[in-house]
């Protein structure tokens, strides 16, 4: 018997809605053309300024590879009395095709957040999130001395933790009456102490020799600050981030570093940074002759940057040297993009430090699944930790029957705490 199909939802809209979308479609199709054709005519251009390499081909025996990724509830349980939240993180290890840590008990690991539903949800979320990268970190690192891998994959970016760490940097957890923070964590009594696990690990990995991170989700407009960089003119820029610029010029089996393009003085982050300050960068850059305009400029971010990072990653009152160190650590993580399957946009990697960049383009190469031009470790353990936006409100669900079951709790309260917030919705 064949399952019903699912009703789109268009089709679940008043008839006169649906064909107001429909015509707002067409002419949304229409803008867009005269968009593309222009965009094509910019990427030719742009081709004769770009270099890819070939991948290479390195006959790869015995090589032991681990894989961690992690997930948290998309959304919150949100009741009248508590703010919900859980997290997962996993390892698994591969030699050659095998797995091998199928019947490893520490591979998976599961938590927990519960804050008041008065608090900020910002700061509940960052925290949670938090939560789960460290426990992605650990059981990195457990993996690696474990199984003695020769290469660590990670999901993500070695410091993508960072954004907005500044919002909980001076939050104590109990001020916020954050429940759930206890076992290893239990030394964590502060957004600080959080963040600065995190780091460290962060940066033990990092440095291990044996790890690069595989980013799924591309923020960085660093092609678009090299155009801007030329003739200091907004027209010049695709307004698009890298990997899609990327994924028109790329051939199957090449690969591009950002070194070829905008050599090793300045970092992508700073050609990203020219284009998201390029309003504060061009009224600097008014009275300064063509021949300093890029110095100017790149110092102009560099200083930016380096508030921010410091800002996000450093405790209060650091010293210069440590605000040095923190700032060079993220700043020099190099990244390159590699495209291997005809089928997707090429897939973005942080190299670790001490890696041979021949030999993890030679196992990329070998394992990448041509559906989503992604390492296929990656994408099977994606798969199995993923986490269902339903879990935290089920999880929520399960706090609550197994309170009623305690005699000395009165159940009406207990209902009470655990209502909808929303009294049209059970969330």
């Amino acid at each position: 018997m064949e399952e019903p199909a699912e009703e789109s939802a268009f089709s679940k809209l008043p008839t006169r809605l649906q064909e107001s979308f429909f015509e707002l479609a067409e002419e949304a199709a229409s803008r867009l053309s005269k968009i593309l054709r222009l965009e094509e005519m910019r990427l030719r251009d742009l081709k004769k300024f770009m270099k890819f390499r070939n991948v290479p081909s390195k006959d790869l025996k015995d090589v032991r590879v681990g894989v961690v990724d992690g997930s948290i509830s998309p959304r919150l349980s949100e009741r009248m009395g508590f703010r919900i939240g859980v997290y997962t993180a996993s390892y698994m290890v591969f030699d050659g095709d095998a797995i091998i840590s199928d019947e490893d008990e520490e591979s998976m690991e599961a938590g927990y957040i519960m804050a008041p539903q008065t608090g900020s949800s910002l700061h509940t979320k960052k925290i949670l999130s938090l939560l789960c990268t460290l426990l992605e970190r650990e059981l990195a690192l457990k993996c690696m001395k474990k199984y003695g891998v020769d290469l660590m994959l990670i999901d993500g970016s070695f410091y993508g933790f960072r954004a907005r760490c500044s919002e909980i940097k001076e939050k104590k957890l109990s001020d916020l009456g954050i429940e759930g923070i206890g076992g290893r964590e239990s030394g964590i009594k502060s957004g600080w102490d959080l963040i600065k696990e995190v780091y460290d690990k962060s940066r033990k990995l990092r440095r291990s020799g044996k790890a690069i991170g595989v980013i799924k989700r591309i923020r960085t407009a660093a092609i678009d600050g090299w155009l801007l960089s030329r003739r200091w003119s907004i027209q010049d820029v695709l307004n698009k981030n890298d990997r899609v610029i990327l994924r028109s010029l790329m051939k199957v089996g090449e690969y591009f570093d950002y070194i070829d393009l905008l050599g090793n003085e300045r970092s992508y982050l700073h050609y990203s940074g020219l284009k998201g300050w390029f309003n504060e960068i061009r009224k600097k850059l008014e009275k300064v002759s063509d021949s300093e305009k890029l110095n100017k400029a790149l110092e102009h971010v560099d200083n930016k940057l380096r508030l921010q990072i410091i800002t996000d990653l450093c405790r209060k009152n650091a010293s210069e040297e440590e605000k040095d160190e923190v700032f060079n650590e993220v700043i020099s993580t190099r990244r390159f993009y590699v495209k291997l399957s005809p089928h997707a946009p090429p897939a973005c990697i942080e190299l670790g430090s001490g890696l041979d960049l021949d030999f993890v383009l030679s196992y990329l190469k070998s394992c990448i699944n041509p559906a989503t031009g992604l390492p296929f470790p990656l994408d099977l353990i994606d798969e199995n930790i993923s986490v269902d936006r339903r879990l935290a409100i089920e999880f929520a669900d399960e706090i609550e029957s197994r309170l009623f079951l305690n005699p000395e709790l009165n159940a009406d309260h207990t209902y009470g705490e655990f209502e909808s917030i929303n009294p049209q919705k059970l969330e």
